[in-house]
C-alpha cells in the first residue's frame, strides 16, 4: 500500500489529480494507494504524522505555498517524497532546495502524469524493500526503515530502537514491534530484545554481539534465536 498524499485548493484540478491516481491504480498491476487530500496547507500540516509514501503539492496556496509546506514537512520527515504540481516551471530549480523527486506543469495530462507516477512508483518499490517504522518520541514522530534497525529493546515502560547512529525512545510495545516487523529477520534473543540478525557478529556462550553491545541469549529462546540466525547466515534469507 503506497499512501498518498494530495495538497491541491482547486476542486477540478484536485478531482482530476485523484481521478488519474485511481485509473493508475487500476492499469498497473500491482500497485494499491491510500489517497488523502487536503484544500489547505495547514490542515495538511496539522494532520501530517510522518506515514505518508508521497506527496502532491500544488505551489500556489491561499494561506502558503506549497514550498513553505514542503520545508516545514522536511524538518519532520526528510524520507517522503515529494512532486509539486505548478503551472510555473520556474519552481522547479527551487524544489531541490527540499529534495523534490519531479514536478509536473498544469495543465495535468494523464500520460505525462502517469509516465512521472510510474517513476515514483519503483522508486519507492525500491526504497521499500524492507519496512519502514514511525518511531513517536515524546517530541516528534520520525520513520526509520527496519534495515536501519540493530535492536530493540524493552526499558521500563518505554522501548528503545538502537540503530546505527542513534538511540530512539519512543511508545510502544516489544511486541508490537514485533509484529510490524514479522518476515524482516528479527528475532528475540530473550523476553528484552528483538534482534535483527543482520548485525550478529558472534554467539559467545550465553550472549550475542549485536554491533558493540552483547545481549544476554535467554535459554526458551536459544533454540529459536540460533536457529533463526543459523537460516539466515545460510542464506535462507
Amino acid at each position: 500500500m503506497i499512501r498518498v498524499m494530495i495538497l491541491e485548493d482547486e476542486a477540478e484540478q484536485l478531482d482530476r489529480l485523484t481521478g488519474f491516481l485511481k485509473r493508475y491504480e487500476e492499469e498497473t498491476p500491482g500497485v494499491s494507494l491510500a489517497i488523502r487530500s487536503f484544500t489547505h496547507a495547514m490542515n495538511l500540516l496539522d494532520n501530517y504524522r510522518c506515514d505518508v509514501d508521497l506527496l502532491l503539492l500544488d505551489i500556489q496556496l491561499p494561506d502558503m505555498t506549497g514550498m513553505e509546506a514542503a520545508r516545514k514537512i522536511r524538518e519532520r520527515d526528510q524520507h517522503v517524497m515529494i512532486i509539486f504540481i505548478t503551472s510555473l516551471s520556474q519552481y522547479a530549480m527551487e524544489g531541490y532546495g527540499v529534495h523534490a523527486f519531479d514536478y509536473i506543469l498544469k495543465p495535468i495530462r494523464y500520460d505525462s502524469f502517469a509516465a512521472k507516477l510510474g517513476n515514483a512508483m519503483r522508486m519507492l518499490s525500491h526504497e521499500r524493500q524492507g519496512v519502514w517504522l514511525t518511531l513517536k518520541t515524546r517530541d516528534q514522530a520520525e520513520r526509520v526503515r527496519s534495515d536501519e534497525v540493530m535492536f530493540i529493546e524493552i526499558s521500563g515502560h518505554d522501548v528503545q530502537v538502537h540503530t546505527r547512529d542513534r538511540v530512539f525512545q519512543v511508545w510502544g510495545s516489544l511486541t508490537g514491534f514485533e509484529e510490524q516487523l514479522q518476515g524482516e529477520n528479527f528475532i528475540r534473543c530473550n523476553s528484552c530484545y528483538l534482534v535483527n540478525l543482520k548485525y550478529v557478529t558472534a554467539v559467545r556462550g550465553d550472549f550475542v554481539s549485536v554491533g558493540t553491545d552483547e545481549l544476554a541469549i535467554s535459554r526458551p529462546k536459544r533454540k529459536d534465536f540460533l536457529s533463526a540466525l543459523a537460516q539466515y547466515q545460510g542464506g535462507s534469507r
